[in-house]
């Protein structure tokens, strides 16, 4: 099982901020506190400039 967080804003390019692999939903669910702050620092770090560093094509 893999998840991942993704930062989409209108008019750039979508960005995966963060991402896990684990056998089970409970150790996915371990890992989204830890998934959740890396998108929020993407998002501290992104409000001051026109394009999301890093985002994928």
């Amino acid at each position: 099982m893999r998840v991942e967080v993704v930062l989409r804003t209108v008019g750039q390019p979508d960005a995966v901020v963060g991402e896990a692999e684990g056998d089970t939903w409970p150790q996915m669910r371990e890992a989204l506190p830890a998934l959740l702050r890396d998108l929020a620092d993407a998002v501290a770090r992104a409000s001051d400039l026109e394009e999301v560093p890093d985002a994928s094509a």
